[in-house]
């Protein structure tokens, strides 16, 4: 394609062109041409002259036909026919000049106009047909041969009429009178005809055509001057007709430069072009390949065999030998991937898949197992026949491994080793798909060690950690080649037990492991027996539909049954079930995610007082406690102490509370806006504490409900916050700075020391229900007594629960207690009724 700066250029050197030829052509109307040549030079002058017209024609015709192919356009084709023809029929023209031998007939000044007008015709409408035909291939590549077979026939028409019916030919040139009006007529038909190409090419050339279309214009426009000359001439040996016959000639030449342009000069511009694009990719791949060396990848080329035609430098880095010909690059997979890779790599060379990629080893003289990343891609030849493939390949050993460890970690407990939850599931999974179609059954062991908490408080966590690998071992030890021990967290394992034919098969599997586990162990010189409760499931038994959530819940709820019988044992779910124990149970969990989800646990709320009463008596409104309830519409009312306990073993915890916890915000902060000085406490569960996410949680809810974290009051067990004193105390500390008021629920229940409280951020002591309820006792008495002087020593408010009766309440103020709660003030309820109360209607707040 012309650029179009050179279109533009071709167009103004075209029309310069033109025009000066038109300005010279003026002369024929000034008379400057009449005068007359004597016969013989005339006739020197017009052979050489029309001989040079035939050679540029048949040039011509000789490159636009010979250099065409199907890609060509098919105006070029059409272009050298009408020069053929045109050639021929000139060469007629010539011969028929007065003073030429005879053709047939006697020459004379007719007989040559008799060729020439069919010859200006046929160059005129050819042209004609070329400016109005798109400038594209032929459909048909026989269509040029047909063209040249009508261009043929019309010439040999116009010669057998003029050589043999010389009577049939019209009269164009009357000797002493000159032309004739016919043969003037004609010339200006031409001229019609030269104008319409020329402005139809002018035209396509202004539009940046991508062909000559400049050239073309140029040619038809002088043809059309020349035929001008040809309406004027008198004699036949005058200059105007010599000079019409020079017109023809630079017209002819301007058709010559079209094609050529088109046939060969363009083609051979488009071959340097591609030859400058070909070195251009040379050196690209050239950089491509030393980038690649480099990166030490390796870059191969095979054979139809496999065998090696060139590599790059990166891969005899990676096998560490010396440059070889002729080897194959299966020999360099090691011999347990062989066999994949070599059906493979058939699959491509035979043609039935175009790529392959994947992971294989290799040998190499640097390591016997070298894993390499791996892609192949077919070769073809310019037929669609494959010749060979073509590939990469990257060391990977050493991320390989790395992945490998790293994939380990994340399925293996750190620990012990042993598989952890995610890998155990997935293993639960094919257990029970192999088990559907075989019919066999599944057994699932959950088992949870016996106060290992003395013995991480008594002998330390690295005695604990000890522990637990040596008792892992000894139940391995007691396992089948196909059954998993995983470890499912702190003291707590599971065993998978695959492809039992009966039921019963897993009591011998259990009584093995229980009688291992009476074995001493010894630690650092020391002594310890330590013994397991495990609560078992089987399925299809158990749990028929193959849920894995639902068989561990099952083997758990037989664990905490087992323990309920003493501990050191093992109960079976089936055996539960078939004593009636366990229904109401699993009836309870199978509700208590749903009644979440559908937000079925309502919250329900208990005033706190301030102990000390109004100068009138009245009881002053400080806080309010946040409760969850559930009430199901078959079972009822279900007790927190039951559904609570149950949504913390089946990790639903974080739901229910965050549940809670959204509604009691919400409800607090249309409180808040008549009772500024109100609290709101919310019991933490222990899961909901140690969880991850919890602080992020919690002051996002306290965001979006706009309160003040001071106002908020946050209880936890005090077993809870000694669990793991050191990282309780962290987390406390978290809230603490975040403004949250800690607060110890159940004081007195568990084992807490002066200094752990010290210790611990916390800012409220909240008096077990226990020690209420014994308060009138002389035992009770001393030891609530005792609690409030240890509070007051550590400056922490103290909270009564379970104040039933006015007495009691008495005796707590006497003693110094801060705040007071229980039936004897309201008892929980939702939030209507509480806003309705005379406490909270007319009960003053003040800041806790």
């Amino acid at each position: 394609m012309i650029s179009l700066a050179a279109q533009e250029k071709n167009r103004r050197l075209a029309l310069t062109g033109v025009v000066a030829m038109a300005l010279l052509s003026s002369l024929l109307w000034a008379g400057v041409l009449d005068a007359d040549l004597p016969a013989k030079q005339f006739l020197t002058l017009h052979t050489t002259l029309e001989v040079a017209a035939i050679v540029v024609a048949m040039l011509g015709f000789g490159i636009a036909w010979h250099a065409y192919t199907e890609e060509r356009p098919g105006n070029i084709a059409l272009l050298g026919a009408v020069l053929f023809g045109t050639g021929l029929l000139d060469f007629g023209h010539t011969l028929s000049y007065t003073g030429m031998p005879d053709l047939v007939t006697p020459s004379s000044p007719g007989k040559a106009i008799s060729f020439w007008l069919p010859a200006r015709l046929l160059m005129a409408v050819g042209l004609l047909a070329i400016a109005l035909r798109a400038w594209q291939p032929l459909k048909n590549p026989h269509t040029r041969h047909a063209l040249m077979g009508a261009v043929l026939a019309y010439v040999v028409l116009v010669y057998g009429v003029i050589l043999f019916r010389p009577d049939e030919v019209p009269v164009f040139f009357a000797p002493g009178e000159g032309l004739t009006p016919l043969k003037v007529r004609f010339e200006y038909l031409l001229v019609a005809i030269y104008s319409a190409a020329a402005w139809l090419f002018y035209r396509q050339s202004r539009r940046g055509a991508e062909f000559n279309a400049t050239d073309l214009f140029a040619a038809a426009a002088i043809a059309g001057l020349s035929e001008l000359f040809f309406t004027r001439y008198e004699s036949v040996t005058d200059l105007v007709n010599a000079s019409g016959h020079v017109y023809k000639i630079v017209s002819y030449y301007f058709i010559y430069r079209v094609v050529f342009v088109d046939s060969v000069h363009q083609p051979f511009d488009a071959l340097h072009q591609a030859l400058s694009k070909e070195r251009v990719r040379a050196a690209e791949q050239h950089s491509f390949v030393r980038t690649l060396d480099l990166l030490e990848e390796a870059v191969l080329e095979l054979d139809r065999r496999g065998r090696i035609l060139s590599a790059n430098s990166g891969w005899w880095l990676l096998v560490g030998t010396a440059p070889m010909i002729d080897t194959s690059l299966l020999a360099h997979v090691h011999e347990e991937d062989r066999s994949a890779f070599e059906l493979h790599l058939v699959g491509l060379v035979s043609g039935q898949k175009d790529e392959f990629r994947g992971r294989y080893r290799f040998q190499t003289h640097a390591r016997p197992e070298q894993w390499m990343e791996c892609r192949f891609v077919v070769e073809r030849d310019d037929d669609g026949e494959v010749t060979g493939a073509r590939g990469v390949l990257r060391d990977i050993t050493k991320s390989y491994l790395q992945e490998r460890h790293i994939t380990y970690m994340a399925l293996h407990d750190a620990l012990t080793s042993l598989p952890n939850r995610v890998l155990l599931e997935d293993r639960i999974k094919q257990a029970i798909q192999q088990a559907s179609r075989t019919g066999n059954r599944v057994g699932v062991c959950f088992i949870d060690l016996d106060h290992f908490k003395n013995i991480n408080d008594a002998y330390g966590h690295k005695a604990g950690d000890a522990l637990l690998l040596s008792l892992s071992q000894l139940l391995k030890d007691c396992l089948r080649d196909g059954d998993t021990l995983a470890r499912w967290g702190g003291d707590e394992f599971v065993v998978l037990l695959p492809d039992l034919t009966t039921a019963d098969a897993v009591r011998l599997v259990a009584q093995k492991m229980v009688e291992a586990m009476r074995q001493t162990v010894m630690l650092d010189g020391l002594s310890i027996n330590a013994t397991f409760s495990m609560g078992i499931a089987v399925y299809p038994d158990d749990e028929s539909s193959g849920d894995i959530d639902s068989l561990l819940a099952q083997a758990d709820r037989a664990m905490f049954y087992a323990k309920s019988q003493g501990r050191n044992n093992f109960q079976l779910f089936a055996d539960m079930s078939s004593k009636g124990l366990g229904k109401k149970e699993l009836y309870i969990q199978t509700r208590l995610a749903q009644a979440i989800r559908d937000q079925r646990i309502a919250v329900w709320y208990q005033p706190q007082v301030a102990a000390q009463l109004h100068a009138d008596g009245r009881s002053r409104l400080i806080g309010i406690e946040a409760l969850a309830r559930w009430h199901d519409a078959d079972l009822g009312w279900i007790s927190p102490g039951s559904f609570i306990p149950m949504a913390e073993n089946l990790g639903l915890i974080g739901e229910l509370g965050h549940l809670v916890r959204r509604q009691a915000f919400e409800q607090f902060r249309e409180w808040r806006q008549t009772h500024p000085g109100l609290t709101l406490s919310i019991n933490i569960s222990k899961r909901q504490l140690f969880a991850t996410d919890f602080m992020l949680m919690l002051l996002a809810d306290v965001e979006r409900y706009e309160l003040d974290p001071r106002s908020l009051v946050l209880e936890v067990t005090e077993s809870v916050a000694l669990m793991d004193v050191e990282f309780a105390e962290d987390r406390l500390r978290q809230l603490s700075s975040a403004g949250f008021t800690l607060a110890i629920d159940d004081f007195g229940t568990g084992y807490a020391s002066l200094s752990q409280l010290h210790e611990l951020p916390i800012g409220e002591l909240k008096i077990d229900i226990s020690f209420v309820r014994r308060v009138h006792t002389m035992e009770g008495l001393r030891m609530t007594q005792g609690i409030v002087s240890l509070a007051q020593a550590l400056r922490l408010r103290t909270v009564a629960e379970g104040v039933e009766d006015e007495n009691t309440a008495g005796v707590l103020r006497g003693l110094g207690v801060d705040v007071l709660q229980g039936y004897h003030f309201a008892r929980p309820c939702p939030a209507s009724e509480l806003s309705a109360l005379p406490l909270f209607m007319n009960g003053e707040t003040q800041a806790g």
